[in-house]
Parts: structure tokens; C-alpha cells; sequence
């Protein structure tokens, strides 16, 4: 045994084996549970399991532990559909029964808003379902790596670390995807070996559902211009096949509904659409307003947007490529053109300081932002609220079911 630590009145050290009760599931996906005051993080652990854990690690604050041997199983617990569950890092939450998933994920927003947004009785509605738990993402990315006298390797990076595990299928993607990843496997097998110094080449491949009679081979995906079509409320979308797009394609209609309704446009407004990506709220929002400007940083994503609003016959957006807080600064707040409704989707790590002040700057009458980070978003809508924005509602999403993964609409109103 080493590394033996008292925290918190508890002396624990790395090896150690502890009985724990579980008794909830933290944002990130780990199970919680205490010995003493000290807290114990135990990935894939439910809230009601019993669970005999080994200490992994010894923090001041908190330990981490695996799961050694299930003394009494939660209610919640059923059997993971996927045979690489544990290994693989894609999911951490298919040992938890769907509809318990759900009431976890609406906790945890709700715990997160009050914890790193300062709002006391945050207005979390229940989540939306995704109609299909499994086999619902349009789009996956897997690692490679191929070196000289080795079979192919072709999978997810693991949950404890970042080595790749080697998958033959996924049970979260559209079963297109699976077959798509066969060919991929059976042309890298068929493929020259890399050769010259180290000769091992590793890449991360984008394939994308309806698209397995078109594999771009390896080293092929990532080429500038290669575009994918997605099908919308009856619309189609051009999205850069490198490019980002919502992953659910069995909810990505209900979440245009719930951002056109968050938008509440009646039709005399300007409207800014930040971080816009290919167009997706944007097709659906500028017939419903005025007038609507997208800004957005990948270009060719911009250049897709433009062409699916002319294809659709819509003439009333415009479009920048650019950095957002740059554009809000140049083209709103020094020409002192004014906005209506902000719709903000932005990537992960939220918005940066000066976005957040271009909107303070802007005032528009309605702030809708979207967000898979809770996190992020409850930071963020601090400083909004701190401005003078109420937030009147926060709806859950379940874009991404089996995994610690939500997205959520947020609305703030002057």
C-alpha cells in the first residue's frame, strides 16, 4: 500500500478496499459516494448501488475508486447493450435503465445552474426524450492508427486513458455508421502498409450515416470542400463533412421547434444567429423575421449556410465568417446596428468574455442560448443575468442518450 493520506478524517490509501453506498450520480457521469466526510467519486457506479470499490486515487478533498465487487445492485442498474461498455469512453451511462438517465441529467442541470450560475430555484423543465436511446447519432469520429505489421486498428479511445480500443461496432450510431466502419476496416486491412521512419500513421476518421457507399479513403477525410447532405423538417442541409452538426438525428427536428419557439419572433425583428454552423436554426428562423445575420468562424460552414437559405428560396440572411465577439464589436456595436433576438450555440468551452459583453452591448430583448455544456452555459449566464437578463426557462434535451452528455435551450428575456 502506498501513499496512505488522511483527508477529512479518514485515513485512505491507493489499494485500499472500502464497502460505499451510492448516493448520486455527479455531472460527469460519476457515481458519489462517502466514507466519513470524504467524498469518493466511482465511475459507473448508479445512485443506490452498494458497491466494494479499490481507492484508485487520493486527493485532499476526495478520493476516486473502482468498483471491485457489486454488494447490492441499484434499482435503476440494467444490462449496458454495447460488449466494449467499461472500455470504451464513449458512453458511461448504459448500466443506468433510460427513463433514470433522464431524472439524473434534469438533477445535474439544475445542481449545476445553482452551484456555478448563483440561480437559487433554477426553471429546469423534465427533459425531452430522444426517441431512439440507441442507434441515434448521424455522425462518429474513430481513431486510427495503422502501423507496419499490425493489423489495423480502428475504435474509441478507452475511458481510463488514450489508448484506442478496437471496435467492430457501436450501439449508439445509426446502423449505417456500422456498416460504413466495416468497409473502412476491411479497405485498411486490403491497403500498403505506411512505411518510412516509425511508419505508424494514426488519424481520426469522421463517418457519417447514409454515406457507406462513399467512404473517403485514410488520410482522404479531412479534405477541404467534402460535404455531406442531412435532411431537416423536410429540408436539406449542406454541412462540411468535417464540420458540425447536431449528432441526434432522431431529435434534431423537435430541438429546431424548441429554439424557434425559444425565439418567440413575430416577424418585424433583426436577428443574430451566433455561432450558426451551417445554417440549421437559421433556415428555419429568418422566414420567421425580419431580417437575420449568422457569424460563425468556419468558413466553409458559412459558405454552406448561404447555400442552403438560397436553395430554400430564402432571401433575408446574411451571413459572416469570422470570430464572433470580433463581429459583434465591428459590424453591431461600432456601425450601431441593432438586434432583436441573439440565438447563440457555441462550442463547448461557452463564450468567450468579449461575446459576452457584445451582447451586453447589443441588449437585444431576448437571448436564446443553446449549450452541451451546462457548465459552460450557467457560467456565461452569470454574467448575462449579472447585466440585467432573467432567465425564465431552461429546457433539457437528451441529444446524446447513454452518455454524461445534455443539451439544454436557455432563455433570458429583458
Amino acid at each position: 500500500m502506498k501513499g496512505r493520506k488522511s483527508t477529512r478524517e479518514v485515513k485512505i490509501g491507493i489499494g485500499d478496499r472500502l464497502e460505499v453506498a451510492i448516493d448520486s450520480v455527479a455531472f460527469g457521469g460519476l457515481g458519489v459516494g462517502r466514507v466519513g466526510r470524504l467524498v469518493i467519486f466511482v465511475p459507473f457506479a448508479a445512485d443506490g448501488d452498494t458497491v466494494e470499490i479499490e481507492i484508485a486515487s487520493v486527493r485532499r478533498a476526495y478520493a476516486t475508486g473502482r468498483i471491485c465487487r457489486m454488494l447490492e445492485p441499484s434499482p435503476f442498474r440494467t444490462a449496458a447493450a454495447c460488449s466494449y461498455y467499461g472500455r470504451c469512453g464513449g458512453c458511461q451511462y448504459q448500466h443506468i435503465a433510460y427513463g433514470h438517465q433522464l431524472e439524473i441529467k434534469r438533477r445535474q442541470v439544475a445542481e449545476t445552474f445553482v452551484r456555478l450560475g448563483r440561480v437559487p430555484d433554477p426553471p429546469v423543465r423534465e427533459p425531452i426524450p430522444s426517441p431512439m436511446p440507441y442507434g441515434y447519432r448521424c455522425k462518429a469520429d474513430f481513431h486510427v492508427r495503422l502501423a507496419p505489421g499490425r493489423p489495423p486498428l480502428v475504435g474509441y479511445k478507452e475511458a481510463a486513458d488514450s489508448r484506442i480500443v478496437p471496435v467492430t461496432r457501436c450501439e449508439i450510431v445509426d446502423e449505417s455508421i456500422n456498416r460504413s466502419l466495416a468497409t473502412l476496416r476491411k479497405d485498411l486491412e486490403n491497403s500498403s502498409p505506411p512505411s518510412g521512419r516509425g511508419g505508424r500513421q494514426e488519424e481520426r476518421v469522421t463517418l457519417w450515416s447514409g454515406a457507406e457507399e462513399a467512404i473517403p479513403g485514410f488520410g482522404r477525410s479531412q479534405a477541404p470542400g467534402n460535404r455531406v447532405l442531412r435532411s431537416v423538417k423536410g429540408k436539406i442541409l449542406r454541412v462540411p463533412a468535417t464540420g458540425f452538426f447536431q449528432a441526434n438525428s432522431t431529435l434534431v427536428d423537435t430541438m429546431v421547434d424548441a429554439v424557434v419557439q425559444a425565439s418567440a419572433p413575430s416577424g418585424a425583428e433583426t436577428l443574430l444567429d451566433a455561432y450558426c454552423g451551417s445554417g440549421l436554426f437559421s433556415l428555419f428562423l429568418a422566414p420567421r423575421v425580419e431580417r437575420l445575420f449568422g457569424v460563425e468562424a468556419d468558413r466553409e460552414a458559412i459558405r454552406c449556410a448561404e447555400e442552403n437559405l438560397r436553395e430554400e428560396g430564402v432571401p433575408n440572411g446574411e451571413f459572416f465568417a469570422g470570430d464572433v465577439g470580433e463581429w459583434l464589436r465591428a459590424f453591431f456595436l461600432e456601425r450601431k446596428n441593432t438586434v432583436d433576438i441573439a440565438v447563440l450555440d457555441p462550442p463547448r468551452i461557452g463564450c468567450s468574455p468579449d461575446v459576452l459583453d457584445g451582447l451586453l452591448g447589443l441588449n437585444p430583448l431576448r437571448i436564446v442560448y443553446i449549450s452541451c455544456n451546462p457548465a459552460t452555459q450557467a457560467r456565461d449566464m452569470r454574467r448575462l443575468l449579472d447585466g440585467g437578463y432573467r432567465l425564465t426557462e431552461l429546457q433539457p434535451m437528451d441529444m446524446f442518450p447513454q452518455t454524461k452528455h445534455i443539451e439544454v435551450v436557455g432563455i433570458l428575456e429583458r
